[in-house]
Order: C-alpha cells, then sequence, then structure tokens
C-alpha cells in the first residue's frame, strides 16, 4: 500500500574520519579523473549514482567471494570513489586471478577493470580471530583500560583499537593479550551511546515503513528493516535492540503525550532473560517486532522510495544515507553523503552490550550524521528510483555538533536477516 509524502530525513557529513586512505594501485585500468569527496558530493544523484553503483556491485561480489572461496588469503575491499576503483586487499597476489574469477561467478556484471589488488600480510579471518580473543579479554576485565571499539583495519593489517586511555594500552601491552600475531594500533575513542531520545513526535499508519517513529510511551526510537520471517511468513519490523523491552507494546507517536493505534509488540513470553528470547539480538543491537502490516518502504524528505535489495557496507563508500524520525524532526531531511570509514568494527554501547557493525561520519562540507532518536531507523544507499537496505542505526559518538553526533555506527542488515531467519518484504 502506497502512502501520501511525509516530512523525514536528509543532509549529510563532515567530520575527522579515523582512517585515512591512499591512492589505488598501479593495477587499476585507467581511472576517470580524479574527483574530490566534496565534488562526489555535489554531484546530482544520478550522477552519483552511476559512478557508485558499479563500486559497489563489485565490492560486494569480490567480499562474498574473497569471505567464501578464498578466506585463507583474503582480507578486504575499499571503494574508492574519487579514483573510481574498488581496493582489494589479499596476501597472496598470485591467487588473484582465482579470487576475481570467483568474483564473475558471484555477479557476471562487474566491472573487473575496476579492481585494484594490494598485497598485506594478514587475512580477514586472522583479524577477527585476534579481534575476538582481545575482546574476551576486555569482557574479562583484564584489561587496565576500557576498549570502546575494535575495527578491522585491512590495508594496514591491523586492529584500531579504540581506548580510553591509549597511553597506558601502549605502554602495557603484554603478551598475555594472546594477539602478537596482529599488529594493534591504539588510538583515542569516545564513549559510544545508544542513538535513542524521547522528544520525536511523529505518526503513521498500515501499513508501517522504514523512518517511523515508534514508541513505548516513554522513549521514542524510528523503525528500520520491514522483513517477513521465512519459517512462517509473518511481517516483522526491524529496529535496534536497545530500544524496548520484551512484552512491551509499541506504538507510533502523534502528540505531545498521545499514543494512536497499536503499532508492534513482541510474542515471546514477557519472562524471558533480555539476552536469552528470540526476538533480541544483543550482537547486532537489533530485535524484531511483530503485531501489525508493514511495507518495503522508506520514509524519505517529501515521500516514500521503494527498499528493494539489501546488501553489506564498505569502506570508502561515499554516499550512505539513513532515515532517521528524530533528524527528520530537527529539519535535516534524509541524510545522506555519510562515508563508511570502517566496515568491520566491533563497539561497545553504554548498556554493556558489545555489537558488530559499520561507522560512518558526514563527507566534507555536510552538517548532520545522527542524531538520539534515529536508533533502529534504516541506513541504505540509492540506486535510481529504488533504495538498498544496509542496517540500522545503532548509536553515535562525539564530537557533537548542536544535537547530531559526528560519528554514526549501525548493524548490517545482511547478519540481521541471517540471524532472525527473514527476508526484505517484497511488497512495496
Amino acid at each position: 500500500m502506497k502512502r501520501t509524502a511525509k516530512s523525514a530525513i536528509g543532509l549529510g557529513a563532515v567530520g575527522l574520519a579515523l582512517l585515512t586512505v591512499t591512492a589505488p594501485g598501479a593495477q587499476a585500468e585507467p581511472a576517470s579523473p580524479r574527483r574530490t569527496e566534496a565534488q562526489i558530493a555535489a554531484m546530482d544523484p544520478t550522477q552519483r549514482g552511476e559512478l557508485l553503483e558499479p563500486l559497489r556491485q563489485l565490492a560486494d561480489a569480490v567480499a562474498a567471494a574473497g569471505k567464501s572461496k578464498q578466506p585463507d588469503t583474503y582480507a578486504g575491499v575499499r571503494i574508492d570513489a574519487p579514483n573510481n576503483v574498488v581496493h582489494v586487499y589479499v596476501t597472496d597476489r598470485s591467487r588473484t586471478a582465482k579470487l576475481i574469477e570467483a568474483a564473475r561467478q558471484t555477479d557476471a556484471g562487474i566491472d573487473t577493470k575496476k579492481i585494484a589488488v594490494e598485497e598485506v600480510r594478514t587475512t580477514l579471518a586472522a583479524l577477527h580471530d585476534a579481534r575476538a580473543r582481545l575482546l574476551a579479554k576486555s569482557a574479562a576485565k583484564s584489561l587496565p583500560y576500557e576498549i570502546h571499539s575494535v575495527a578491522v583495519n585491512a590495508e594496514a593489517s591491523s586492529l584500531d583499537v579504540a581506548v580510553d586511555a591509549p597511553a597506558k594500552a601502549i605502554a602495557g601491552r603484554p603478551k598475555a593479550l594472546g594477539v602478537d600475531d596482529v599488529a594493534l594500533n591504539f588510538i583515542q575513542g569516545q564513549k559510544i551511546e545508544p542513538a535513542s531520545w524521547s522528544d520525536v513526535k511523529w505518526h503513521d499508519s498500515s501499513p508501517f515503513i522504514a523512518g517511523d517513529v515508534i514508541t513505548n510511551g516513554g522513549h521514542y526510537c524510528s523503525a528500520g528493516l520491514p522483513a517477513v520471517r521465512k519459517s512462517d511468513n509473518v511481517r516483522v519490523m526491524v529496529t535496534a535492540g536497545h530500544c524496548f523491552g520484551n512484552g512491551e507494546r509499541i506504538y507510533t507517536g502523534a502528540g505531545s503525550d498521545t499514543l494512536v493505534r497499536p503499532l508492534l509488540r513482541w510474542s515471546e513470553r514477557p519472562d524471558r532473560k533480555p539476552r536469552g528470547y528470540p526476538g533480541m539480538a544483543p550482537n547486532w543491537d537489533a530485535e524484531t517486532l511483530i503485531g501489525a502490516d508493514n511495507s518495503a518502504d522508506v520514509s524519505e524528505s517529501t515521500a516514500y522510495a521503494p527498499v528493494t535489495s539489501y546488501a553489506y557496507s564498505h569502506n570508502g563508500d561515499p554516499d550512505v544515507c539513513q532515515s532517521g524520525a528524530a533528524s527528520c524532526f530537527m529539519q535535516q531531511g534524509t541524510v545522506c553523503g555519510i562515508r563508511v570509514i570502517n566496515d568491520d568494527v566491533m563497539f561497545s554501547l553504554s548498556n554493556g552490550w558489545t555489537a558488530r557493525g559499520v561507522q560512518g561520519t558526514r563527507l566534507p562540507g555536510n552538517p548532520w550524521t545522527v542524531a538520539h532518536g534515529d536508533s533502529g531507523t534504516m541506513v541504505y544507499t540509492k540506486t535510481g528510483s529504488t533504495r538498498q537496505a544496509r542496517g540500522v542505526v545503532s548509536a553515535l559518538s562525539s564530537p557533537y555538533q548542536t544535537n547530531a553526533g559526528s560519528y554514526v555506527y549501525w548493524t548490517e542488515a545482511t547478519d540481521i536477516f541471517n540471524h532472525f531467519g527473514l527476508k526484505l518484504n517484497p511488497t512495496t
């Protein structure tokens, strides 16, 4: 069911990135004239899509092939939009041809001339293993510092560990950490906060879509991924796991203290523990809400747009969007121009959860990234008139500009759907 236009989300991102990227390797075919990120941000949506979509498609195929076919050599990918290439990181350059062929088998439509191969020391699988060991030490409270996040840096074959006291971490790194096989780059971290907020006032009616305001009557979040359970075809809405508790009835918001028709509710027993019931996934900061119809659309600045697919995020992608209701309420429209700076980061939320996801920040010249109250909303990219879901907003961190955090964290749609056994709702 289509709906009338509604105000929702927009603008972009500037802010200091935690990682600096370099120019592509010499193997790439002649690239388009180098563009700056600001020039890319200034393109009209059609031009930007023509540049970015082939790069995203290529990165998707290579990443899928690398993880499934060559985990012993694959280390990661990075989209380099200014140079119109995708960097592919491997530990054995001699096996690149087989990796590229596996990527072609995954997607025959990719342009492999846009690949720039970079040889590095450590595989993605090894970095993941080292990160798990490091976080286990942190969870056991055996470290003299607090870890805020651990991001995979495929380019440097290292883990970027954001902590509260880098000097202490660097000076006291003993072999007892158990990760001496991987380089650790300790950096100053910031406290990461769930992106919840309490003053948004907005409402919708069934079928519900991404970007809708949802509330338990005490606080507000945003609806994220309209989905269907594969097991029984029940429609569910995915939002951030920290938003609501088991057994709560969730409504749309309308007016200062007004609740309209019930939107969604839990089906699981209310006496289950928060980490144990099937509708919650702390590792992905995601929860499934059921009880009402939904449609595979996302609410944007002046209308809805159909969401037709979902995929992983990739480093370097310079034009990711989020449809949060709080950003809408603060007159920011649909927030786009968010650049992916870490596509493989585990971060600690203030509620004690550790989630795996993605970190993004504003492109130069853009004033906004994410606000409290955007939690749970869809993160996505644009492809012409349709949208591709990337995940749900989980958290934000400083430095702040007015009410917006410079850094946004989201968890991936693919991981969430795999965990819960969901598929994207095909109805738009």
